[in-house]
């Protein structure tokens, strides 16, 4: 254990409470952000045997569909009232983002999901991420791996290597062998001093607070050039860094939304997140998808909690 503790913040937290289209993104810890950067295995199949089952296809015509853009042109679902009915039950379930985490009940493996999603399993060592680049390599260094061991390969990187000049300019034994509890130590290590670099090339520093005044798709095709960096990252540093309201997808949002027939069963999920972004109410994409995520933690991508309140969602609109 390491002597001293700083208290570490992500993005989202350490700017003051704003506004994504009228939801107020209240200050949150490091869990917040982390729930979206777990990145999974592809596949429909889910871990510890259980299946994803995929909803029937429902395309109800309504105004305000794609009009032919997005990935399925003419895939209604989501509608806005499954996507508002699916977060009120997730409250129920989970808590409500904007006021903090409740306890739950369930087996031991739940229960050390939620006493981590809950935050009360803190680093004794943590760090501050407040810039851009922080939140960018931060989630890079998340993929692959556990939340914990992802807090714990930034927090080494930093103490052994204080600035983005330092990591850029340092050797990539040394600069891989801090980031080494992450897992892909060399990999990412190859990517962040790659991205540092070309910025460094560009800015004439390791700086990438310019894009704070950019719009989100200038946003995502200058951070999608560099390698290692995709949709999900991009968006996560979008959602929780710049408050933006996008809608990121990792491997749980992903298989529950294939399970409750919002996107195509084949769906990737890249295609996935092309989908859902459009369509889920920019208002609760930031709850919606932080509880999406800690449903999959903590049920295994296991959709029947939520089935219900899809169909009388569905039965409303029909």
């Amino acid at each position: 254990m390491a002597p001293a503790r700083t208290r570490i913040k992500t993005e989202a937290s350490s700017i003051r409470p704003s506004q994504i289209e009228g939801r107020v993104v209240k200050k949150r810890g490091t869990l917040l952000e982390s729930l979206a950067n777990k990145k999974g295995t592809p596949g429909i199949k889910v871990e510890r045997g259980v299946k994803v089952k995929a909803e029937p296809v429902t395309t109800v015509p309504r105004s305000g569909d794609d009009g032919g853009e997005g990935p399925f042109p003419g895939f209604s679902r989501p509608y806005e009232e499954e996507c508002r009915s699916v977060t009120r039950r997730l409250i129920e379930l989970h808590g409500d983002p904007q006021k903090g985490w409740r306890s739950g009940e369930g087996d031991d493996a739940d229960a050390e999901a939620r006493h981590l999603i809950h935050g009360e399993d803190r680093l004794q060592v943590e760090v501050e991420r407040v810039s851009v680049l922080d939140s960018l390599v931060g989630t890079i260094l998340s993929q692959n791996t556990t939340d914990k061991t992802s807090h714990k390969a930034y927090a080494s990187l930093k103490s052994a290597f204080p600035t983005w000049e330092s990591v850029r300019t340092g050797d990539p034994s040394k600069v891989a062998e801090s980031i080494k509890v992450g897992g892909l130590s060399e990999i990412k290590t190859g990517r962040i001093q790659s991205i540092l670099s070309a910025v460094h090339k560009e800015r004439g520093e390791c700086s990438l607070e310019h894009l704070r005044s950019m719009s989100d798709e200038y946003i995502k095709r200058y951070l999608s050039a560099f390698k290692g960096v995709g949709p999900k990252t991009v968006s996560c540093v979008l959602m929780f860094c710049l408050q933006r309201p996008d809608f990121p997808v990792d491997v749980h949002v992903w298989k529950l939304a294939v399970a409750l027939g919002w996107v195509p069963a084949k769906a990737s999920r890249e295609q996935t997140y092309e989908h859902l972004n459009r369509k889920v109410p920019s208002d609760v994409k930031y709850d919606l998808h932080v509880l999406l995520v800690e449903h999959g933690k903590v049920f295994n991508n296991d959709a029947k909690h939520l089935r219900p309140c899809v169909k009388e969602a569905l039965r409303r609109i029909n």
